[in-house]
């Protein structure tokens, strides 16, 4: 009997232990950093929140995990995540009808706040229920919401950044209520054409008007890291990007030869004028060079004309010394002779004294050199009475040796 007793009670302890060592994970709950838990009890069915990491008492409550932070991708690639239908990459539609498929990526926080958490659980019930029906979810409603506000051409060319930040802020604050405008155009035909373009409304602060607001504001999740990794774009958006492409190109090196042209002929002309002026300076040159040279002549010849002057003057001084010494002389002989006459000479004598003394003189003056031309004065003085009487009287005399 006793060891039977013992034996049971062994049986009962080995069962209890199996026991809890198989509902232990039911009574003890674990909780792991990075992630948080929402508890419901069994009994009262009254739900909190774990949000610090370790051992807490579970007492057979229903816990749900969630992870705080983690990323979502709408990728065509493995690489990133894709190849499922929750992350495949999400199609959108520009407003000039071009198509495109947007690849990237969105790392997500959710919020600490127990009540937030609380909320997003009793309506989402799941994580991997807030990643696709929630996160991807907003994601697409924000994409297709910004394509509707610009051209395909316009997102490829120069609005990409500007399409991603209007994307991001929808995600945070919500979808952005828009308006259209209309414009009648003309293209290149010549044909007009009704264009519309949509808008985002304002506020009085010139603020965006929130048509509906993002669950991300509602439900404290927080956006860490938005990006657009890749926009394919339709063949036909391709085709004419491709086309823009080359003509922006060919455009490009049109404005660049121009370019070169004009500054060829710049450089042409002021080669030109280069020149000119080169031929000016040189005639400038030749000018000053004739200029110099005609002075220089006209000095010499200033200075010619000077000594020419000078030496007629002196040969004219000479020469009327000359005279008057010759006519001091004969005038002294005629007397002398005249004396002689008068002493008692024959008329043959006085005659052939006359003769005599005539011969003498006009050999006399023969050799005296008589300019045929005078210049009188000079240095602005003028000639006297007795240079203009011998000047007579030599004119007189060489006349009459010219005759014989």
């Amino acid at each position: 009997m006793g060891n039977f007793l013992k034996n049971k009670i062994a049986i009962m302890i080995v069962v209890l232990v199996v026991l809890l060592v198989t509902l232990s994970n039911q009574i003890i709950g674990k909780n792991d950093a990075g992630f948080y838990q929402v508890k419901q009890s069994a009994i009262a069915g009254k739900m909190s929140v774990i949000n610090t990491p370790g051992m807490f008492l579970r007492w057979f409550a229903k816990l749900t995990t969630y992870q705080i932070s983690d990323i979502q991708y709408f990728s065509k690639s493995s690489l990133d995540g894709g190849k499922r239908d929750s992350t495949n990459p999400i199609e959108v539609r520009f407003n000039d009808g071009g198509t495109a498929k947007v690849s990237g990526s969105l790392r997500y926080k959710l919020s600490l706040k127990p009540e937030d958490q609380l909320k997003i659980h009793e309506e989402y019930r799941a994580d991997d229920v807030i990643k696709d029906s929630l996160i991807r979810q907003i994601i697409t409603e924000a994409l297709l919401q910004t394509s509707t506000l610009m051209k395909a051409e316009e997102v490829y060319s120069t609005r990409r950044s500007e399409f991603t930040a209007i994307a991001e802020a929808q995600i945070k604050e919500g979808i952005y209520d828009t308006y259209t405008e209309e414009y009648v155009k003309t293209n290149v035909e010549g044909n007009k054409f009704l264009e519309k373009i949509v808008k985002i409304k304002k506020d009085a602060n010139n603020q965006p008007v929130i048509r509906k607001e993002s669950a991300f504001k509602r439900y404290g999740i927080e956006i860490i890291q938005f990006t657009i990794k890749e926009i394919d774009f339709d063949p036909t958006i391709d085709a004419l990007i491709s086309k823009k492409k080359e003509a922006e190109q060919q455009k490009v090196v049109a404005k660049a030869a121009a370019e070169k042209a004009k500054q060829d002929a710049i450089t042409s002309m002021e080669q030109g004028k280069a020149m000119i002026a080169k031929a000016k300076a040189a005639k400038e040159v030749e000018k000053i060079k004739a200029v110099t040279r005609a002075k220089q002549e006209k000095e010499v010849a200033e200075l010619n004309a000077t000594k020419l002057l000078a030496v007629a003057k002196l040969n004219k001084a000479a020469a009327a010394e000359d005279a008057e010494a010759l006519l001091i002389k004969k005038d002294a002989e005629a007397k002398a002779n005249k004396l002689l006459v008068q002493a008692g000479l024959t008329p043959l004598e006085k005659a052939t004294i006359e003769k005599e003394t005539k011969i003498r003189v006009a050999e006399e003056l023969a050799k005296v050199k008589v300019p045929n031309i005078v210049i009188n004065g000079g240095n602005g003085t003028g000639a006297g009475p007795l240079d203009a009487l011998g000047i007579k009287m030599l004119m007189d005399i060489n006349k009459e040796l010219l005759k014989k």
